[in-house]
């Protein structure tokens, strides 16, 4: 038994035993969002006519979100974080009625980056609940392109003016140990951006447009967080 223990206490002085959120210590991380696939397939008719209209395609989109902050005092930490992500989707859509078909395609990566400020409270060692708050500035571009089995074509280019969101986000982070976490949050924000397009098609003239879009939405996070020990916090 006496050996065991011994053993085990050997095992314990390996771990890494750092602080989780006291002064000095510094966040590095990295959560995924708004990761999905959807493949849809729908048929329409109308009362006035016997054609059908059909339509099928799919769509994904992925963001990555790396952050990295340091604490200022117990519990808060201020630092900053970008966001990358990439939404793409291609449909197909025909009707009974034509032997003509049409196939668009789509395609919008865009990269945001900004502060950020989270302050941990109450829990335990095991884990520990925390609010955030964040502000935004990107561009997202993108290229969308149709073309018919008939030869026509079409396509538009996107050409962002600029782009901002700010919001605040609650979740709960739990320790695996003092330097590792596994966190979740939901949030709520808000955003504006202002974008020009320049449509373009195979045959006839083109022309440019500009729109303004405000949005508000709910973003959910699951995230993996490294808590680094600063100079003095190391646990003797």
């Amino acid at each position: 038994m006496k050996k065991l223990s011994l053993l085990a206490a050997g095992i314990f002085a390996l771990l890494p035993a750092f602080s989780q959120t006291s002064k000095g210590d510094k966040l590095v991380g990295v959560s995924f969002g708004s990761i999905s696939y959807t493949n849809s397939d729908s048929k329409t008719t109308y009362s006035n006519t016997p054609t059908v209209y059909n339509s099928d395609g799919n769509s994904f989109s992925i963001s990555v979100n790396p952050n990295i902050a340091w604490f200022i005092q117990d519990n808060l930490a201020i630092g900053g974080g970008i966001s990358v992500s990439f939404y793409s989707s291609k449909s197909t859509s025909s009707n009974t009625g034509s032997s003509t078909t049409t196939t668009s395609k789509y395609t919008q990566p865009s990269f945001y980056i900004g502060p950020l400020a989270r302050y941990y409270f109450g829990g335990s060692n095991k884990g520990k609940p925390f609010a955030q708050v964040n502000f935004q500035y990107g561009i997202a571009g993108g290229k969308s392109k149709s073309e018919s089995s008939g030869g026509s074509s079409s396509e538009t280019t996107t050409k962002p003016k600029g782009d901002w969101n700010t919001g605040l986000s609650f979740g709960y982070e739990h320790f695996f140990n003092a330097s590792v976490g596994l966190y979740a949050s939901v949030g709520f924000n808000y955003g504006k951006s202002k974008t020009s397009y320049e449509y373009r098609p195979s045959t006839g003239s083109g022309y440019d447009y500009t729109s303004d879009y405000s949005r508000f939405y709910i973003p959910v996070n699951v995230g993996l967080q490294v808590h680094l020990a600063g100079k003095g916090n190391k646990k003797k």
